[in-house]
């Protein structure tokens, strides 16, 4: 596998994050095994942002073992998939989503930013993908974003999210240094 060279990103395994990644020719392959959430959407978005600074193009994300996602992993991925499409012009594959995780995907009306493809898994061997540590701070204002993101997706997002977006503002301006 090659592996970006970038110094601190891909390093630091964090125990059990649910995550791997690897390369396979032209594609950037990403799996999502078990609970995708706020405890691991920030090794996801560093993981994408370098893969886009280093111009990879496709990507391909395996959730065909994904059991769940939270709504800041959900708002997390709808900010990447809009990112993905911005500086590729092309979608993120979602390869083989299983009927839970496809139903949060249409709930929160997101699953357009994607494309959705049913393909056999090819058992490629991926590593766990690591990050850099992220201060609290950082970590609310992510769970910020990723709802903020939903929240723009549509009216009814606006409604459910409100209240989550009014608590998360308020934990950061408190936790931002004066």
């Amino acid at each position: 596998m090659d592996w970006p060279a970038t110094e601190g990103v891909l390093t630091v395994s964090e125990e059990n994050s649910g995550i791997k990644a690897g390369q396979q020719g032209d594609d950037t392959l990403i799996r999502v095994e078990g609970k995708a959430t706020h405890t691991n959407s920030h090794l996801l978005k560093q993981f994408m942002l370098q893969c886009l600074d280093e111009n990879r193009r496709n990507f391909r994300m395996d959730l065909s073992r994904c059991t769940y996602m939270d709504s800041t992993f959900l708002g997390t991925l709808a900010g990447l998939g809009g990112k993905v499409r911005e500086r590729t012009g092309s979608a993120i594959k979602l390869l083989n989503p299983a009927e839970r995780v496809r139903g949060m995907l249409e709930n929160l009306g997101i699953i357009h930013l994607f494309e959705t493809v049913n393909e056999t898994d090819r058992a490629e061997p991926l590593q766990d993908l690591g990050g850099k540590d992220v201060s609290n701070e950082a970590r609310l204002r992510g769970m910020l974003e990723a709802h903020e993101k939903l929240a723009a997706v549509s009216s009814a997002n606006e409604e459910k999210f409100r209240d989550v977006i009014e608590f998360l503002k308020e934990k950061v301006r408190k936790n931002s240094p004066s």
